[in-house]
């Protein structure tokens, strides 16, 4: 019973960020209605949804950056567990390699997807540009670059990943389940898709390397991707490039982005084997000297 009692608190953050999410649209709305009448209320959320998305990831942050830090953090430190973990400056390098390799693998997917189900992925492209999110304003690059990762990182990879440690679910379980909860939490089948495979990237630095920071750091560059890199493609090779080009560029992306992703991931093991390795080495000195500090 206990075990299903903190898998059922996993599900709980989840739950938290969608209910933060609808109070602060809520109160948005009714600020905006009580201002502007219904009439205009709608007609500024037409023109300033980003708004919106900007107060529920701000609130978000707050809100659940203060359960992290009330039942996670602090207990590390009271256990003596650095914060950073694994995670260093070459760390970030690396993870930076894995998130550009998902960017164009997952985006490739997207593709195909369009292909196979072009009326969805237009709905979700108009949802994307409703939203604002789609755009490169000031505050959509700091809702998306920015808020997001650090707030998601911390829901998905840090309370739900605690509470599915406690849960005793084993290396992968954990990581598929929080995966499933990220995608759920984006409420739309394409945007939870690549969310879940995103999740699931996330999840396996930020248990190897065993900080958060690992996460947030290949959630910002992945986010930071489609908000910068892939509009700069689009104005290169154009909305609609030609047959020959819109091939080249899929064969690239295939090659360049498993490419980058296997490097990465390769680069990420080697980094922790040497870590551990000498976190282990470390840990042996300190044993052989025990008995010689308390003689």
């Amino acid at each position: 019973m206990k075990k299903l009692g903190w898998y059922l608190m996993s599900f709980v953050p989840l739950v938290g960020m969608l209910g933060i999410q609808l109070v602060v649209t809520i109160a948005v709305m009714m600020a905006w209605i009580i201002t502007a009448g219904y009439e205009g209320a709608m007609q500024i959320y037409t023109d300033n949804a980003i708004v919106v998305v900007t107060w529920m990831h701000v609130s978000t942050l707050v809100v659940m950056g203060l359960w992290y830090w009330l039942y996670v953090v602090r207990r590390q430190k009271k256990a003596g567990i650095p914060f950073a973990g694994f995670f260093t400056g070459k760390s970030f390098g690396f993870t930076v390699m894995l998130a550009f390799g998902a960017q164009l693998l997952i985006g490739l997917i997207l593709t195909v997807w369009q292909y196979a189900a072009p009326d969805m992925i237009e709905a979700y492209n108009q949802m994307m540009e409703e939203s604002g999110i789609a755009t490169t304003g000031f505050l959509s690059i700091i809702a998306t670059v920015i808020l997001a990762p650090i707030g998601e990182e911390i829901i998905f990879r840090g309370l739900t990943m605690e509470y599915l440690k406690k849960a005793g679910a084993g290396f992968w379980a954990a990581n598929v389940i929080q995966a499933f909860f990220f995608g759920f939490a984006h409420l739309n089948l394409v945007q939870g898709t690549y969310a879940f495979l995103l999740g699931l990237t996330c999840g396996y630095v930020v248990l190897r390397y065993r900080s958060l920071l690992a996460g947030i750091a290949v959630h910002m560059v992945f986010n930071a991707y489609g908000t910068f890199v892939t509009p700069l493609l689009n104005m290169i090779f154009g909305s609609e490039p030609s047959a020959a080009v819109e091939i080249g560029c899929y064969v690239a992306a295939i090659v360049f982005g498993a490419g980058l992703f296997a490097a990465g991931l390769i680069l990420v093991k080697k980094d922790l084997k040497e870590k551990e390795e000498r976190e282990e080495a470390e840990q042996s000195v300190y044993d052989g000297a025990s008995p010689m500090l308390h003689s």
